[in-house]
């Protein structure tokens, strides 16, 4: 380097002329900043040597089975619902939570997260909601609210199903042994109520799913 700056002269750069000393200093200048680049690497390089990347995951929630009974109790032409009237029913509720969750400062829980994944895939499928009256919630019970059907005004519930074990009538069979299946896999389950009879079941599974690894 010394060599090469005693043998460099003045230098014409945009009219401007530098002597030999300025070329030299800046010369060293340029040499000092690619040492301190290349150290600035090495020190990084190091620290990383050995370190794991963290890996980041996302919650999947995904709903495993329906099953809904449109007459739970058959001597009475009252109690039948449709299944498209059920799954209106059912998102109704849901968005109510959705609204609820919005204002909430905490977390939303994993009961709510599945909730609200079984108000996504009914909206996937073109599933739209109804007005729904006195809306509320508990995290052991699940939601409510008065909704209209067939001219008159109904209790909707839907919770987890130990709660709504408690909360409405004997389970019909088909729904009975759903939620059986669903306990045994090691799901969530949800029982749709209305006016205390059940008529629907949702299992949903909850996994992590790795989305990225950062250093």
């Amino acid at each position: 380097m010394r060599n090469l700056t005693q043998a460099l002269g003045s230098v014409e750069i945009a009219g401007r002329t530098y002597t030999g000393s300025q070329v030299q200093i800046a010369l060293y200048i340029l040499v000092g900043l690619i040492a301190l680049i290349l150290l600035g690497l090495i020190i990084r390089a190091m620290r990383n040597k050995g370190t794991p990347p963290v890996p980041r995951y996302e919650e999947i929630f995904d709903i495993e089975s329906e099953i809904f009974v449109t007459n739970p109790y058959k001597n009475d032409p009252d109690t039948h619902f449709e299944e498209p009237i059920l799954r209106t029913v059912t998102l109704t509720l849901m968005i109510g939570l959705r609204e609820h969750l919005a204002k909430m400062a905490e977390n939303a829980s994993d009961q709510h997260k599945s909730m609200s994944a079984i108000a996504t895939q009914l909206e996937a499928r073109g599933v739209t909601p109804i007005a729904f009256t006195q809306w509320n919630q508990s995290s052991i019970q699940g939601v409510a609210a008065r909704i209209i059907l067939s001219g008159k005004s109904r209790t909707a519930l839907f919770g987890p199903s130990v709660a709504m074990a408690k909360a409405s009538a004997k389970f019909p069979n088909e729904i009975a042994l759903a939620v059986e299946s669903a306990h045994g896999a090691g799901h969530s389950v949800f029982v749709l109520a209305i006016d205390g009879l059940a008529y629907g079941v949702f299992s949903v599974s909850h996994r992590l799913q790795l989305i990225a690894a950062t250093s």
